[in-house]
């Protein structure tokens, strides 16, 4: 098979997580990723915040091919979350491609790699001579990388397979003696030097296999992905996401409203319905005559749903581009200058008509009681719009002409009839790179790109300072290349 890398030079961002206060928790969760796991094997790969990458493989390489299946040919798959932690779209198959670095032409295999990009160093799991899998680290040297040292006082004469980061700590998966039995998932602190390594408590261990974690997301709560071996599972190696349970207080409730508009009118004769994720009923009512409902005081998990229905007094179906803005009550006496009085605008969705729309409330930001999936979640951007991306080719900074004229009638479809632009919103541009080459000249390139759309959006006559653009380099790459080269745009409330 020869050498290669398995994993995550995607350049997955590993989000910050509150890991001491979630493993203090008495109270987890563990949840099957159902829709993702069968009866071959599922290994994770990576996540991003939005889109979970993983591996399968027949159970049968397992079995009859030893330790040598942690480098078995297996079928490439990635997955959008949908709700929640635990819900996710059913899989597109894609295939990870590796970076290759001429400084690790002499190791043997590459089981799996991570990167922690904000620290500039890698950690590799590769196979041994002696039959065994060992930890190496590398540093970031320019545009390549230091020869890779063994990490001596973290590898054993047993396996350690799968490492990735986590705020700058090292976990991976071992079955050396000292866990709860056959692999599990070890910790090693980089304040410690990565010098040792600790197993992680139940329930990500357990007695069965943990070959993996990575953490959830930027939020307390969001707890961690695992490939295991559960009793619960389809057989074998599934998909688990595990973390605290809410726990909700008085002090958690927030009172939410809700106004749907199109076109800046107000629609009316539209009933409400919300429902917690698990489908039990939460807040039904109507409409007022200004387009308003409020809700009350909510306690929930990080995933409901809000179906709009036209009632009986109105059968035209919810109109395609209506938007729905989620509103909090404020204190007695405060926010009388906003649009809603006495209540404060938490963020925007715009909606895609039919007689009913169901969509994910939450995360709504500023609500300390509401979890959120993820510091990058797309759902923070978005004031009256969808977000627009447009593609580019390896190292051009300029759109192709079909993506131009995309993009001009995108952003004119939010003209009023008089040609005015939205006055309460700003134009947010974002410029992106794949991982290939020097970190300097991706930043470079990816300015390039979200200074040419916004000189686009200049020349159709949105003022300058209703614009924000910035380069944000290959911070974001996937490793997906033709994925990465683009710019999103949005607008986004000022």
């Amino acid at each position: 098979m020869g050498k290669r890398c398995v994993l995550s030079l995607l350049a997955v961002l590993l989000w910050h997580v509150g890991m001491a206060s979630e493993l203090a928790d008495t109270t987890w969760r563990v949840e099957s990723l159902e829709k993702l796991n069968t009866r071959s094997d599922e290994v994770l790969i990576g996540w991003d915040g939005r889109e979970l990458y993983f591996g399968r493989l027949a159970p049968i390489a397992r079995l009859e091919s030893g330790k040598r299946w942690f480098l078995e040919n297996r079928e490439d798959f990635t997955s959008n979350r949908l709700m929640g932690w635990s819900e996710f779209a059913p899989p597109n198959s894609t295939k990870l491609m590796a970076n290759r670095f001429p400084s690790w032409d002499a190791l043997g295999e590459i089981q799996h790699a991570a990167i922690d990009s904000e620290r500039g160093v890698v950690v590799l799991s590769i196979w041994m001579e002696d039959g065994q899998f060992d930890l190496f680290m590398a540093q970031r040297e320019g545009g390549d990388w230091s020869i890779p040292r063994a990490l001596d006082a973290l590898n054993s004469p047993h396996d350690e397979v799968f490492p990735n980061f986590y705020d700058g700590d090292l976990l991976f998966g071992s079955d050396r003696p000292g866990g709860q039995g056959g692999f599990d998932v070890y910790r090693s602190n980089r304040t410690d030097l990565f010098l040792k390594a600790n197993p992680l408590p139940a329930p990500i261990n357990s007695v069965g296999d943990e070959l993996t974690a990575v953490p959830g997301g930027g939020a307390s709560g969001s707890g961690f992905y695992v490939s295991a071996v559960r009793m619960a599972g389809r057989g074998g190696v599934d998909l688990w996401w595990m973390g605290p349970a809410q726990q909700a207080s008085a002090t958690d409730a927030v009172i939410l409203g809700m106004e749907i508009r199109h076109r800046r009118e107000p629609l009316l004769n539209l009933d409400v319905s919300i429902r917690e994720r698990g489908g039990k009923h939460v807040f039904s009512g109507a409409l007022d005559e200004v387009g308003r409902v409020a809700i009350g005081a909510l306690t929930l998990d990080a995933a409901v749903e809000v179906r709009f229905e036209a009632n009986k007094r109105n059968s035209r179906p919810l109109p395609d581009g209506a938007v729905c803005h989620v509103y909090e009550q404020c204190e007695t006496g405060s926010c009388l200058d906003s649009p809603w009085p006495g209540w404060s605008h938490i963020r925007s969705y715009r909606l895609e008509g039919g007689e009913a729309f169901v969509f994910d409330l939450l995360p709504l930001d500023a609500l300390g009681a509401l979890n959120r999936p993820s510091d990058r979640d797309q759902s923070l951007l978005r004031g009256d719009s969808e977000m627009w991306v447009g593609r580019f080719e390896s190292s051009r900074a300029n759109l192709a002409g079909n993506d131009l004229q995309e993009f001009i009638e995108w952003l004119k479809s939010y003209q009023d009839l008089d040609g005015n632009w939205p006055n309460n919103l700003k134009l947010l541009i974002e410029g992106h790179t794949d991982g290939n080459g020097v970190s300097s000249d991706n930043q470079d390139l990816s300015m390039q790109r979200a200074y040419h759309v916004a000189r686009v959006a200049a020349q159709l006559g949105i003022p300058k300072d209703r614009v924000q653009a910035s380069g944000l380099g290959s911070t974001f790459a996937s490793g997906l290349d033709q994925q990465d080269r683009k710019v999103t745009v949005c607008w986004v409330l000022d």
